[in-house]
Formats: C-alpha cells, sequence, structure tokens
C-alpha cells in the first residue's frame, strides 16, 4: 500500500497476551448475504467450475504483452506475468463510467491524502491514568451513572408494593449500581455470565458475589434497570425507536471518542449482539456466531483495537438523508477523524465508486480501500470472470486516484476490490495477490477482533429486554477501551501491563469494596455475611510481603518452622520479628503496614 504501513505497538502485544483464541473468520453484513465476505465473491453470470490445468495455465498468460517469451535478459518476472492487461486504453461499465487501463508513470513527492499527522493514543487528561477503575469512569461517567440510578428509583418505585418493606425492593444508589456493574464484570472475567443466578450465589461455590449483595437484590435491580423516561418514551419512540437508551448511548459514544486519537488506519464493520425476544430492528445474519441480535455498525482502531465511534442500525428505515445505506453509515462513522488524511477500510456492504470519490474530496479528506460487489454498474465486463483467464491473474483500471482490481483465485470465484488511496498496477511476489489485497487482509480485521475479545470475557446475561443486551454491550466495549488506555498509559511509563484477565479482577474488586465496605455498617448484617464480606475484603487488600511486613528473611541458617509438626520438619529461612520463631510460609500471615503498627 505505498506509504502506509501497518505499525505493530505494544498495546496490541498486550490485547493479545491474554488467554483469548484468534478471531472468527469474517461475515456479511446484509441479511441476504449467504458468502463470506473475506475476499471472495461469485459472479452470477459464471455458474460452471473450469478445471484449469497446470499446460492451459501456463499457456494463457500470453494475453499479458509482457509476458511475451524472450531471452533470459528479457524475461519477465512471476508477478508481472500475473497481471492482464486489456487490449484497449480504457474500458467502461455498464453505466458508462470509463476506467484507465493504464496508470501513469508520472512520480513526484508523496500524495497527500497518504499523510497522516496524528500519533495514537489517549488524548487531553486520560494519558496519566494507570488505575483500571479510572480508565473504566472515563466511559462510564457518573454522569451515565446518575442516569440509571435515577430511571432505575423511578421503574423500583412503580414496582414496589406496600407489602414489600425489605431491605430487596429499596431504592439504589450510585454505589450500588457500581458494585452491580462490578459483579457483571467479574462475571466476565470468570466466564460465569451464563450461569443461573441460583448457582452464581451459591456460596459453596463463591462467595465473591454473596459478598456484594444478595440473590433477590441482584435479580430485582437487573429487572427493574432503566436507561430513559417511561413517560415520554411513547412520544419520542415515534421517531426514534432507539429513544429506551439514545441518551446513555449518545453520552457513552461522546466519551469513546473524545478520548483516544486513533493511527493512521482504521476498519468499519458491524457487531451483532446476541438477541432473540422482541425488538423492532433485530436482525438475522446467518454467518454470525449468534445468528439473531441488535446490529451496531462501528469504527476500530486497526493497531489496538479501539472501538472509536458507533451507531445502530435501526432497520432499512432509516434516515440516511437522500444517501445509499452503506455511505450513510460511513460518513456519520467517520466525523471524528473528518480531514485526516486516515485510510478506512471496510467490506461490500458499505463501498462503492461515488463513496470513495466523495471520501477525498472536503471536508472527509480520507482514503477507502474495501471490497466490491460485483453487481456494481462500475464494474467493466471485460474485468468480470471468464472461462479463459487463468486462475490466480489479476486485472487492474485506473481512474485518477481510484483503483479497481479483479482477482481470480479460483476457478469459478472472483474478488474485486477499490482503493482510492492513488495505487499501481503491483503483485506480491511471494503470494501472487495484488497488493491492495494484502493490504485489505491487514487491516479488515479491527471490529472482528474487538467483537471476538468481547465474546472471549462477556458481561452479557440472557435477557428479554433488548436496552439490557445493548447495556450488557456497552459495557463489554467499555472494559476493553479502558484496558486500551491503561496498557498505552503504562507501557508510556517503561512498565509491565497487567494482562486482561487481571485487569478485569482488579476493575471488579474497585467497583465492588465500596458497597460491601457499607454493607458492614449495617446494624440487622448476619454473622455468617458479615464474616464473609470481611474476609474478601482482606483478600482484595492483601499485599505482597516487603521488608517493613512481618518477617524477614534470614541468609545465614535455615531453620525448622515453630508450627509445623515435627513428622513434616518444614525448613524455612524467614523469621517473625517480634519473637524471632522460624515461619514457613503456610504459617506466615500478610498483614497491611497500619495492622502490622
Amino acid at each position: 500500500m505505498g506509504t502506509r504501513n501497518l505499525d505493530e505497538d505494544h498495546i496490541l502485544a498486550a490485547l493479545l497476551d491474554s488467554d483469548e483464541e484468534p478471531p472468527y473468520a469474517d461475515t456479511d453484513s446484509e441479511v441476504e448475504d449467504h458468502e463470506s465476505e473475506d475476499d471472495i465473491h461469485s459472479d452470477e453470470e459464471e455458474d460452471f467450475v473450469d478445471e484449469v490445468r497446470e499446460e492451459e495455465a501456463a499457456t494463457s498468460f500470453e494475453t499479458d504483452p509482457m509476458g511475451e517469451e524472450s531471452s533470459d535478459q528479457g524475461t519477465p518476472s512471476t508477478a508481472s506475468r500475473r497481471i492482464i492487461t486489456p487490449s484497449r486504453r480504457t474500458i467502461r461499465g455498464k453505466n458508462k463510467h470509463c476506467w484507465s487501463t493504464s496508470k501513469s508513470s508520472r512520480r513526484g513527492r508523496v500524495s497527500a491524502q497518504n499523510i497522516v499527522r496524528s500519533q495514537r493514543g489517549p488524548k487531553r487528561m486520560c494519558r496519566n491514568i494507570y488505575d483500571p477503575v479510572l480508565c473504566f469512569n472515563i466511559f462510564f461517567t457518573d454522569e451515565i451513572i446518575s442516569e440509571i440510578v435515577r430511571w432505575t428509583n423511578a421503574e423500583i418505585s412503580l414496582k414496589r408494593r406496600e407489602t414489600m418493606t425489605s431491605a430487596t425492593f429499596k431504592d439504589t444508589s450510585e454505589d450500588e449500581i457500581r458494585a452491580l456493574i462490578g459483579i457483571l464484570v467479574m462475571t466476565a472475567k470468570r466466564k460465569d455470565n451464563h450461569m443461573s443466578t441460583d448457582k452464581l450465589f451459591d456460596r459453596s461455590s463463591s462467595t465473591l458475589y454473596v459478598s456484594v449483595m444478595s440473590r433477590d437484590r441482584f435479580d430485582f435491580l437487573i429487572r427493574c434497570l432503566r436507561m430513559d423516561d417511561k413517560n415520554v418514551r411513547p412520544v419520542l419512540r415515534v421517531n426514534d425507536v432507539f429513544t429506551p437508551v439514545r441518551k446513555i448511548w449518545d453520552m457513552f459514544i461522546n466519551q469513546c471518542t473524545i478520548n483516544y486519537n486513533p493511527g493512521a488506519h482504521v476498519t468499519i464493520d458491524e457487531q451483532l449482539l446476541g438477541f432473540r425476544g422482541r425488538c423492532p430492528f433485530r436482525m438475522y445474519i446467518p454467518n454470525k456466531p449468534s445468528k439473531y441480535g441488535l446490529k451496531l455498525v462501528m469504527m476500530c482502531d486497526i493497531g489496538t483495537k479501539y472501538m472509536i465511534n458507533a451507531m445502530p442500525y435501526l432497520g432499512k428505515g432509516t434516515q440516511t438523508n437522500g444517501l445509499p445505506l452503506g455511505e450513510y453509515y460511513v460518513k456519520e462513522l467517520t466525523k471524528p477523524i473528518h480531514g485526516s488524511n486516515r485510510n478506512v477500510t471496510c467490506d461490500n456492504w458499505f463501498t462503492s465508486i461515488p463513496l470513495a470519490k466523495s471520501l477525498l474530496q472536503e471536508p472527509y479528506k480520507l482514503t477507502l480501500v474495501g471490497t466490491i460487489r460485483s453487481n456494481k454498474r462500475e464494474i467493466p465486463e471485460e474485468m468480470k470472470n471468464s472461462r479463459s483467464r487463468p486462475v490466480g491473474t489479476s486485472m487492474f483500471c485506473f481512474d485518477g486516484p481510484l483503483t479497481l482490481v479483479s482477482y481470480k483465485p479460483k476457478p469459478a470465484k472472483m474478488v474485486y476490490l477499490l482503493s482510492s488511496c492513488n495505487e499501481d498496477a503491483s503483485i506480491n511476489e511471494p503470494t501472487g495477490k495484488p497488493e491492495m489485497i494484502i493490504y485489505y487482509n491487514q487491516t479488515k480485521g479491527g471490529v472482528d477482533t474487538l467483537d471476538q475479545m468481547c465474546s472471549t470475557m462477556s458481561s452479557s446475561r440472557k435477557t428479554n429486554r433488548w436496552p439490557m443486551a445493548i447495556f450488557y454491550g456497552m459495557l463489554n466495549i467499555a472494559c476493553i477501551n479502558a484496558y486500551v488506555i491503561y496498557t498505552h498509559n503504562v507501557a508510556t511509563k517503561g512498565e509491565k501491563a497487567l494482562n486482561r484477565k487481571k485487569f478485569m479482577e482488579n476493575l471488579s474488586t474497585a467497583l465492588t469494596s465500596p458497597f460491601m465496605r457499607k454493607r458492614l455498617d449495617a446494624p440487622t448484617l448476619k454473622r455468617y455475611l458479615r464474616d464473609t464480606i470481611t474476609n474478601n475484603l482482606l483478600q482484595m487488600s492483601a499485599q505482597e510481603p516487603t521488608e517493613e511486613d512481618t518477617i524477614e528473611p534470614v541468609a545465614k541458617k535455615r531453620g525448622y518452622c515453630k508450627y509445623c509438626p515435627s513428622k513434616i520438619k518444614r525448613k524455612a529461612n524467614a523469621m517473625c520479628k517480634k519473637c524471632k520463631a522460624v515461619i514457613c510460609r503456610q504459617h506466615n500471615v500478610d498483614m497491611c503496614i497500619n495492622c502490622f503498627d
């Protein structure tokens, strides 16, 4: 791709450090598309399968003028013989769009659309945040939490009856909502999100969830969680079906946009949030793992998989101001990076020749690389699949800064790729594929990797309300974005970042600990719960022993532990500071400095 090279940095390495499986294969974004989104598209006019032999493929390369036989000194390279050049200088599509079959050989300075004057990383005050919970609070701000508390209490007052006098049905608070989020984060880390609440809050398996809140309280809060005013919802829903979560969604997306500066390469694709309940814009995409769900069209940074901007797909009735649906989403999602000369990679649901030309102009100033559907009227017939064309060959055509390539990977398949980066007709020597396809394959997986990371550690629970499915999706994205900012800031200091599992565990601890301490102040709290909460808080606040702690190493001579039975005869080189008795690790008790004093 000329001047556009992917930069592998420490943030991507930290993201891939967790125990996650590789991203699943790409899938189509339209319901009616049942083919793979990955570079291959069937040609409707060619249903046969051509058995091309080695001899026929070798002789058919003669269609390229550069591939004629000559002396050893003038023998063309393998890459040049893979390019088929039409005999005419210009070819036209069905709508008379004119393409040139040769690229101007004039070379000068690097094109302005390939120069990106920005550096990837957090912006503003986010550059100096190193605590997981502070990174998370960037996205789930106090304003968002207070909005949730306000309308959740309104729903609780409607459902609460006179007989419901226990603490299970009382109004909630900001600390409790953050503790609820902390429980969801811990279920994502432990992969307990699909467990029923009976198993989740079973004291025989784990006491962590019980220490935060009771099972009945957890169920009641999840059932009453609301993000908008139900009284005005019917009026607003006429113009916007996304009204139940619109305000929270806009605040969340605004935080994602203003707090991070993406790199030179971004991806636009869709994420499907699994949901099988009633929803006016629920979709069916058979190639996705969940098949049924809510479609979010989003833009992610290639290097770090940070989600920059996202919009819900509300059906074909979306108000696009006269633009095609794919073009509308690309222009709306790229608003945060307009005028920055960045490159956008997308699939054939978005890509079109008018969109590529429009993005080069003001105020967009963006380049586009993406697969394009074979039924586009701008594609000339000469580039379509033909029986005589050898497998592994490419055909290029040009229209100013636009480059269109058709590559034949199989006898009955053809892939079409469009680029507005002022590309040449270049072939990758090891693979035999065009460089445009190599670049596309390297940059197309930003959203898919984010989706895979969300599914690996997901806080989503089974629900019949689609606003809750959106809320769980926001929570998953916030955890990933917070981890990206955390790893970037920690690596900038030259320190080693936590892996993702430890990050999620620390985040859950920080969200639940304040509410757990408040529970201890309740005079009616049962004794076993008080002991359980106290033990969990001590485990959460436990620190590694240092020179100022209760033990200190003695390197002169090892001795037998004072508390181990004589049959074991366990030796140790640690000694109690008070009584100077030798103690092993089993009988060592960690204490903080304040308690030790």
